[in-house]
């Protein structure tokens, strides 16, 4: 390893003075000591005070100036008063050993944002610290020479205790970047460290503190250092990639947020409320691409899982292809608008949609998750297969991609990788639940899961946990149904499945070829409720 050069101890030095702002100290500490001396040339003498008093005063602000900046060093003014400064590692461009590789079989750094913490003291400000978080792993799946954890991948690990070798382990990456986020009034400090995981040291680390309107120049810094800590060669198109700004207005920017926490839910409620803050970012500005394709995919949503009406459809038709029309080269409003065509059996849209949002970024998962759900509901289950598999190598704690490659194996009749695909999916279904006991979701899909693996008693015990956490829910009762027509109880199955047609359930093309159904296809119940579906 080469020894540090003098010119890059002093970048370093210098950088650790600005963070410190220890350079503002020194101004200050100045303008002050100016003043005092001024006061006390000024007011001293007409006192009749001996002459070394004026000298006096000089001799102790100049006494004081070390200790001022030495204090300044140590100390910061933040919004809970005076804190510590925490010693953070400068920023290190030199390329370091790791226990996962820093690059993929393509070449490619393989890193993972997890979600920052929320440092405000307010539980209701969660939202922001996830879409912080959230907006710079976005900005970094652009960069084909990143292979990036998604989202659902990342944020498994969420309000736990964690060690960063098991977090690298289990995402597959070399690098990591965490932080936190503090917001006060107008202004919000984020900090932000990038961390290799076989050292636990830091490759960068930095603190902002702004007002709120220059969020988006934090995120893109953050980026661009991470890019450069990397030694990423970026070209021109790809600079401006991770510079993008979805928009300028920082209050849209945060109802687009709390739009998309809401989306996570899914819910009918959360899905009404994520509808209200998506059209409030857009009142503020009309052109915010990213918050019509959120207001999209809620439509897309609400139609296939609580309220399949034509009125879902064309609302997210349009907004969809508003996205579109605002930004040609935003891949979430391709698979936004691919996704809209898809619930509207608009099939050589769709897929052109889609294939254009995953050569426009190879890392949306939604878009290969959303492109091989709609294969899977037209019976082409090679392609949903291949889909799916992407889908799992881009998101590889999430369960959901291994549930839906097992139905495309079982349509396929192909037992012994289906068996083996729901039995790594149970797995990660049981570690999610280990820290998220109360997620429906996960329990009633696990329990369709049991279900497939010959597991009757497991499968209607998490079934009925399932049901009492979400018994008004049309997505808990389908999926609840397709357990029990698992177990051939197909009496309940149906009175689920009618259940959840009544409260707004209605994607027909996906229950007409969803294999955990399968044993229902001849029964009279089944098919009068599939006549009854537009």
């Amino acid at each position: 390893m080469n020894e540090p050069t003098t010119s890059s101890f002093l970048s370093n030095f210098l950088t650790e003075l600005r963070r410190r702002r220890v350079f503002r100290v020194i101004v200050m500490y100045a303008i002050i000591g100016w003043v005092v001396i001024e006061v006390a040339s000024t007011v001293l003498p007409p006192l009749n005070l001996p002459d070394w008093s004026v000298k006096l005063v000089i001799v102790l602000v100049a006494l004081g100036f070390p200790i001022a900046v030495i204090m300044g060093w140590i100390f910061d003014i933040g919004p809970n008063g005076v804190e510590r400064t925490g010693a953070v590692a400068t920023t290190k461009k030199t390329k370091v050993a790791t226990a996962q590789p820093l690059v993929d079989e393509e070449g490619r750094r393989t890193i993972a944002v997890l979600p920052f913490l929320n440092m405000s003291g307010d539980v209701n400000n969660e939202y922001f610290s996830d879409g912080i978080s959230e907006e710079i792993l976005n900005l970094l799946t652009k960069l084909p020479q990143l292979k990036v954890s998604s989202r659902t991948s990342s944020f498994f690990f969420k309000g736990k205790e964690i060690d960063i070798p098991m977090v690298a382990d289990k995402l597959d990456v070399g690098t990591i970047l965490e932080g936190s986020v503090r917001r006060f009034g107008g202004r919000v400090r984020i900090t932000a460290q990038l961390i290799d995981t076989r050292s636990d040291s830091h490759l960068w680390s930095e603190t902002y503190d702004r007002e709120m309107k220059d969020v988006f120049a934090i995120q893109d810094d953050i980026a661009k250092s991470i890019v450069e800590a990397l030694q990423v060669t970026l070209s021109p198109k790809e600079r401006r990639a991770i510079q993008y700004v979805a928009t300028s207005n920082a209050q849209a920017y945060d109802f687009y947020l709390r739009g998309r926490r809401y989306f996570y839910g899914n819910s009918r409620r959360n899905f009404n409320h994520a509808i209200g803050m998506y059209e409030r970012a857009i009142e503020l500005d009309p052109k915010y691409a990213l918050a019509w394709a959120g207001l999209a995919d809620t439509y897309s949503f609400m139609y296939r899982y609580v309220d399949a009406s034509a009125e879902m459809v064309s609302k997210a038709k349009e907004a969809s292809e508003r996205a579109v029309q605002l930004d040609p080269d935003l891949a979430e409003a391709h698979a936004s608008r691919g996704l809209a065509q898809s619930i509207d059996s608009k099939s050589t849209e769709a897929e052109r949609n889609f294939e254009t949002a995953i050569a426009l970024n190879p890392n949306l998962f939604e878009a290969y998750l959303f492109y091989a759900r709609y294969c899977l509901s037209r019976s082409d289950f090679e392609k949903a297969a291949r889909l799916f598999v992407q889908a799992s190598e881009v998101s590889p704690a999430d369960y959901e991609p291994l549930l839906y490659l097992s139905m495309s194996y079982s349509a396929m009749s192909r037992k012994n990788d289906e068996t083996e695909v729901r039995r790594r999916a149970l797995q990660l279904i049981q570690q999610h639940l280990q820290m998220n006991p109360d997620d429906a979701r996960a329990r009633y899909l696990g329990a369709v899961t049991f279900a497939s693996l010959g597991e009757k008693g497991k499968a209607i015990q998490w079934a009925d946990m399932a049901l009492s956490a979400g018994q008004d829910e049309p997505n808990v009762l389908y999926n609840v149904a397709c357990t029990f027509a698992q177990v051939e109880e197909h009496g309940r199955a149906m009175d689920l499945l009618e259940q959840a047609a009544k409260l707004g359930w209605g994607d027909r093309a996906w229950i007409e070829n969803d294999p955990d159904l399968a044993s229902l296809r001849d029964n009279p119940r089944f098919r009068k409720l599939l006549d009854r579906m537009h």
